[in-house]
């Protein structure tokens, strides 16, 4: 149970350009100027096989192929969400979110989250939140702090408004209009309960990988990235409709048209659409 929980989870992880190949090539190439240089540094690694510093298409595509393979264990031909979310890129990535969201919380650094510690993040989300310091989150407040944070949560390029307003209604539970601070921190008491599956009052990075809550926002998120790309709508994506994708997404990247990417057009791309997809990912 817990092995499948954890797959649906790694499904939630927005997968980078750099999770999508699946062999690094050895390189120190330093970043180009204003990029962030870890990122381009590692995409060059990645991706640039011959060493001149740009991404050529033949080079997007082979890196999108080997993505393909990399998540196709069983050479079916075809992936759907499940072999996203099973994918070893995606089990590293959901490793590393999960450690380091203990590691954020982890205020007395014992390797697992008190509710205490929980709480007090809340409690300082919330004063963040509440722009006017009047102790109330208005749904204006709450939409705006769903858009500035949309990167950091998987939600690139803005918030729904749908969720938006699902959000707002969840955690307006007397239903006067606002959110109050003892509304939110008493959302925040309930995910922590629901992420402390032993019931041991802390939680650790295990716990919240096989969280059912992640399980359920997971699914969503691959059955997204499989309709983006199965073109003919039978639930699976080919090998040709991934690596269609990728060509439609290096097509938008490549701004001057040159069929080059270079590290301005890698960092304008990933602002335009938050990196959220890779090559394969369009």
């Amino acid at each position: 149970m817990y092995r499948t929980t954890r797959l649906a989870a790694l499904a939630a992880i927005p997968l980078t350009a750099l999770s999508l190949c699946a062999v690094a090539q050895p390189a120190n190439r330093a970043a180009a100027p204003g990029t962030r240089p870890d990122f381009f540094a590692h995409m060059l690694e990645q991706v640039d096989t011959n060493g001149d510093g740009r991404i050529s298409l033949d080079e997007y595509v082979a890196a999108a192929s080997a993505r393909f393979k990399s998540i196709d264990t069983q050479n079916k031909g075809s992936i759907d969400a499940a072999d996203i979310a099973s994918s070893p890129a995606a089990v590293a990535r959901i490793d590393r979110r999960a450690e380091s969201f203990v590691k954020r919380l982890d205020t007395a650094g014992n390797g697992y989250v008190t509710k205490d510690e929980y709480l007090a993040a809340a409690q300082k989300r919330f004063a963040r939140l509440d722009s006017n310091g009047d102790g109330k989150l208005t749904p204006d407040e709450l939409a705006s702090a769903r858009g500035n944070h949309g990167g950091k949560q998987g939600n690139a390029g803005g918030a729904d408004p749908a969720i938006g307003q699902k959000r707002f209604a969840k955690l307006d539970t007397n239903h006067d209009g606002v959110v109050s601070k003892d509304e939110f921190l008493a959302e925040a008491s309930a995910k922590f309960a629901q992420f402390d599956t032993a019931g041991n009052g802390k939680v650790t990075a295990a716990e919240i990988e096989a969280a059912p809550k992640t399980q359920e926002r997971a699914v969503r998120v691959a059955d997204r990235f499989v309709k983006r790309m199965d073109t003919n709508g039978d639930g699976v994506v080919t090998q040709d409709e991934f690596i269609a994708a990728a060509k439609a997404r290096f097509a938008r990247l490549d701004k001057n048209s040159d069929g080059y990417l270079d590290a301005d057009e890698i960092r304008m791309g990933r602002h335009w659409a938050g990196m959220k997809h890779g090559p394969g990912q369009g």
